[in-house]
This record gives C-alpha cells, structure tokens and sequence, in this order.
C-alpha cells in the first residue's frame, strides 16, 4: 500500500475523490432510468413490443462503444484528452434533457411520436456518452495508479449502489406502482428529471479532475488511417485478441437481460410495483460484492473477476428458467414465487459488478500507453458493433419464445467463460513475474 501512494499521480486525492463522486452519481442517474428494469415498462406503456425493449440496452452499449474507434484515432497524440469529454458533456447535457421533455409530454402526441423520440434522444444520449469513452479511460490510466483501479471503481459502484438502495428503490416502487401519486407518463417524467440531475453532476465532477499530460503519445489520424493500423495491432497483441473475445461473448452474454421483468409479469404476474423490490435485490449484492470485488481486483489482478463475472451471468438464465417451475412444484403463493425470481436478478447483480471493475481496469493495464487510445477503440468499437446484434433477442423471443432467449444467452456466457481461463494477467505478464 505504501509503494502505490509512492507511486500516485499529482493531484491523486483530489482525482480520486472526484472520480468517485462522478461515479456514484451516475450509478443513481442510470437506476433511475435502468435499461433492463425501469424502460421496458415505459416503452410497453407506450404500446411498445420485444423488439423495441431489445433496442434500449442496443442503444445504451452500441452508442457508448461505437464512436470510440474514431475518437481514439483523433486524440491519440493528444497529451491531454479532459477537455473532449467536456465538450462531450455538453451534448449528453442538451440530449438528456431533450428526452426528459420528451417523456413529460409522451401523454399529448401519439404513442408512436412518443417512441420515436424517445429512442431518438436516448440514442442521441447515448453515442454522446461515446464520445468522452476514450477521454474517460486515458483520464482514469494516467491519474488512478493499477494497485487503485480496483478500490476506485468499487467505492464508484458502492457509492451509488448504497444511494440507489436507500433512495432509488423506494422512489421506483412509489411511483410505478398503480396507486403512486402520479399518473403516466409524469411518474416517468419524474424519474427521468432526476436522472437528468445526476447526470449533469456526475458530468460536472469528472470535469473538475486535473489532467497531466502524456508521458508518451501516440500516432494520431483520420478513421481511415486507423482503420489500416488496425491489423498490425491485431498481430502485435494476441492477448488483446483473446479479450476481444471474451467482451464480445460476455456482451452479447447479456441478451436476455432486459427480458427477465418482462418475462416475470407475463410468466409469474409481477406487479410493476415490484422493479423497486428487485432492483433493492440487485442493489444489495452488489454492494456486498465490491467489498469482494475491488479487493481481488487490487490485490489478484482483474483476470480473476472477468472469471467468476461470466461465470454468475452463465447461471443467471438458467436460474430463469427454472425458479418459475419450482414455484408451482413448491405450490408457493403469488407473493413467494416472485421474490424467489429475485434469485435471477441477484445473481445477475453479482455477474455484473465484477464485470463491471474488472472489464474497465483490465484492458487499461493490457495496453501500452501511446497505443491505449487505438487499442481502446478497436476493442469498444467492434463490442459496439456485434451489441447491436441483442436488437435480436427481441425477435428472437417474439418467434420462439423466452425460453429459446434464455438459452442462447447462457451459451453465450459460457462461452465467455471459456475463454476467461485462456487471459492473462497483465500485471504479471507485464513484469515478467
């Protein structure tokens, strides 16, 4: 512990103390309006079908990967990358407040304007997001040290899990309930006009970070220039290759994600009241898991957390399809059966928040300083790009069912899995040890 505050950046306590903030604000602002828990009810309150709930975490993973090849291939000789994601920040600002009126006004045009604005803005939102991905990371490696990453994107998680518990949950289960003191599309609205609020502090926050510059950069350049460096990095990094990979399996791992709510008010009869219970079920994991989690990451490397991440979201459709039937075999109550379903989101609560740390910290060490930008973006973009295909998970459950949905996911979670034991650990790799 010592050697790591030996080896800190300038400025590490103020960076540190404000990298957190800027997570935990944005923990809070994204359950407010969850991708897999609360969107789904609004997009079917407004007539929408599987496809369109398959869309919205599309949209949320597509857009935030997607622009990073280019961004990467811009600013890589750049030594310092802060003020793009100021810019970038102004735009997830207007977008998101953009969507706020949209959702607000949802009850005075047509359900299908509705839609359609809505899943404009918050894709608009979301490939602004893309645009501070790079800038975000290059931040983060230079000012947070190795030995930190896994305490720093711990204390992020468990900072906003803790708010999202103690304030999200019960804001969620008062509002969508039925008898909640507003009325749709306002109780939306509500939600959203909150989100918005963390939203902009969490921009604020990360915006205040001191940035030192490079020590060495790299070779900047149009998209198609990158575009053609992009082999020789292929070849010349066969471990990245292997965590391609692994973060496109363990993306497309999460097909089904959206679908357990949606599958637990059509299969069980889960009031929408209910989101708040399950997500206080993920929340409280999560939050026990990063004590765990940050730990390992710190002290083991963050092989070992992309290991047992796909391994829990491995058993998460599993346990998805089977709680339901031991409901009715246990003949449990109405009320029984569906905080047994609980199981399923924590289970997938856990799955995602040692993803979540080890993802991030992993690729950051596995990567050399001038080619991080590049490397980034190639790994970002082409995980952006085969999101997209959870679009299909919608048609897939509309053609064969939720059953067919739940499988293909856990196939492709274990094969993730596989993979993980295939990884190296960069920081061992690196030194040689």
């Amino acid at each position: 512990m010592e050697e790591a505050h030996l080896s800190s950046p300038p400025a590490f306590r103020r960076n540190f103390f404000l990298g957190v903030l800027n997570g935990i604000f944005f923990n809070v602002s994204s359950g407010l309006i969850s991708s897999t828990l609360v969107l789904p009810g609004l997009v079917q309150a407004l007539g929408g079908g599987d496809v369109l709930v398959a869309l919205l975490p599309a949209l949320e993973q597509g857009g935030w990967l997607l622009p990073q090849l280019l961004v990467g291939a811009r600013i890589q000789d750049r030594p310092r990358k802060l003020p793009l994601y100021r810019v970038a920040a102004v735009l997830r600002g207007a977008f998101f407040g953009a969507m706020v009126v949209a959702v607000a006004l949802a009850h005075l045009v047509s359900p299908v304007v509705a839609l359609a604005l809505l899943i404009l803005f918050y894709g608009l939102y979301s490939i602004s997001s893309g645009l501070a991905g790079i800038p975000f990371q290059e931040v983060v490696a230079k000012t947070i040290p190795p030995q930190r990453r896994g305490t720093f994107f711990g204390l992020r998680e468990f900072g906003g899990g803790l708010l999202t518990l103690l304030l999200v949950s019960p804001l969620l289960r008062t509002l969508l309930q039925e008898s909640g003191p507003f009325s749709f599309p306002q109780n939306y609205a509500l939600l959203f006009a909150l989100a918005l609020a963390g939203a902009l502090l969490g921009l604020l926050t990360f915006s205040l970070l001191v940035e030192p510059p490079s020590s060495r950069v790299g070779r900047s350049g149009t998209l198609l220039e990158q575009l053609r460096r992009l082999p020789e990095l292929w070849r010349e990094h066969p471990h990245l290759r292997r965590f391609l990979a692994y973060r496109v399996l363990a993306r497309l791992g999460l097909v089904a994600e959206p679908f357990y709510i949606v599958y637990a008010g059509k299969v069980l009869g889960v009031p929408a009241g209910f989101i708040g219970d399950y997500m206080a079920a993920i929340t409280a994991v999560r939050l026990a898991s990063y004590l765990v989690w940050s730990r390992l990451s710190d002290r083991r490397g963050n092989r070992l957390l992309l290991r047992w991440g796909s391994g829990l979201l491995t058993l998460t459709p599993i346990l998805a399809l089977l709680l339901p039937s031991l409901g009715e075999v246990m003949a449990l109550s109405l009320p029984a059966r569906t905080y047994l379903f609980a199981l399923v989101f924590t289970f997938s609560g856990l799955g995602n928040a040692a993803q979540g740390i080890g993802v991030g910290s992993y690729v950051l060490e596995l990567l050399p300083e001038p080619e991080r930008p590049a490397g980034l973006g190639l790994v970002n973009t082409i995980a952006g790009l085969l999101s997209l295909l959870t679009i299909l998970g919608g048609g897939l459950a509309a053609a064969l069912g939720y059953e067919a949905l739940f499988l293909t996911a856990m196939a492709l979670a274990l094969g993730s899995f596989t993979i993980s034991w295939t990884l190296v650990e960069p920081r061992r790799f690196l030194t040689g040890r």
